[in-house]
């Protein structure tokens, strides 16, 4: 079921949470409402739920005006951050429950059950209650719940937060697996960017309510639109150099050190910039457009070394070969890949370049 969102606005009293979204959800997709606490996407999922009525704008399932219904009228399943299964309930009563509320037969609907039990592979738990499940256990148990009564939309809040992280990447790569088995469209909670990267078609990236970018997290991760974009994705966070637009070129702050990459439109001569460059854009032996550069520091990560410079007096952390030998206090030269390096306007956010 394809979801379509016009002009969706959200007040509680001065306070606009939401504040004209307009987007749309394909249908049969995972799709991750992501940003930071307080940007709007619970209160999104809430007005997608029927749960919250919406101040303005328009919510369609496929064709369906729903913006007025009730939850009970969307046909939707929702999955909350404390799962909130009936503790005094099995694990096989939970899950038959909706199906109870809507008159199946007994035996189908404990049919029904098993068949969604070894969908998220909870077979063997169905005499158990949710008291005796590890944490990924229950929530797969409530999206088998959710999922009983065959939604066309499956709406999750922040389904992870209350795992830690070891758990937390395996149920995730189980929630793409379900979703995928099940093909029925999902939105899905979160402000982990990486959760969001690694199982969701579609991003929706929000601040303070207002829509920044939507596409694969691929494009925003390689082709931000602005400088929140760039900045919330990535890990190490992307790095920020400050300077200004001095004749077409990128000029370090308290410094003549200029660095040039092409610029999108004209812009005037003293305004600032922000050059964000990512860690694996950094290139070591330099080749073209060299920045002269001073060893600080250098970690190995897992697989990966991660080496801080200093350019100009500013930070820049890159990774950088282990094979290629560093002295700390060593001045070195770096280039930067076309990838992963951008321009923005320091005040408006903009992307120059």
């Amino acid at each position: 079921m394809k979801i379509t969102i016009e002009n969706l606005t959200k007040k509680f009293g001065d306070s606009t949470a939401v504040d004209n979204l307009s987007v749309t959800l394909e249908s049969g997709k995972l799709i991750a409402l992501l940003g930071p606490s307080g940007c709007g996407k619970s209160t999104i999922l809430n007005m997608l739920s029927g749960i919250l009525p919406v101040t303005s704008g328009k919510i369609f399932f496929d064709e369906r005006d729903v913006t007025g219904l009730s939850p009970d009228k969307r046909n939707i399943g929702l999955v909350f951050q404390n799962y909130a299964l009936y503790p005094h309930m099995t694990v096989l009563e939970n899950i038959c429950f909706p199906l109870e509320i809507k008159k199946m037969p007994k035996k189908q609907r404990i049919e029904r059950a098993k068949e969604l039990a070894e969908l998220v592979r909870i077979s063997e738990y169905l005499q158990r209650k949710p008291g005796e499940l590890s944490g990924g256990q229950q929530q797969r148990v409530a999206i088998a719940r959710a999922l009983a009564k065959e939604p066309e939309l499956l709406l999750l809040d922040e389904p992870l937060s209350n795992l830690d992280a070891k758990l937390r990447v395996e149920t995730r790569e189980e929630i793409r697996r379900i979703q995928r088995a099940s093909n029925v469209t999902t939105v899905f909670v979160t402000h982990d960017q990486e959760e969001a990267s690694s199982i969701s078609d579609d991003v929706i990236l929000m601040k303070k309510g207002v829509l920044q970018q939507q596409g694969t997290a691929r494009e925003l991760y390689d082709q931000p639109v602005n400088f929140f974009a760039a900045d919330f994705l990535g890990a190490p966070p992307i790095n920020k150099l400050y300077g200004f637009v001095e004749n077409g070129q990128f000029r370090f702050e308290q410094s003549e050190l200029r660095y040039a990459l092409p610029l999108r439109r004209q812009i005037k001569d003293g305004t600032p910039a922000i050059l964000a460059v990512r860690a694996e854009s950094v290139v070591v032996p330099a080749e073209e457009n060299r920045l002269p550069a001073t060893v600080v520091e250098r970690y190995s990560i897992n697989k990966d070394e991660l080496s801080i410079l200093k350019i100009a007096g500013q930070e820049l952390r890159g990774f950088i070969s282990g094979d290629y030998p560093l002295t700390i206090g060593g001045e070195i030269e770096i280039s930067l890949k076309d990838r992963g390096v951008f321009l923005f306007d320091r005040e408006t956010g903009e992307r120059l370049a």
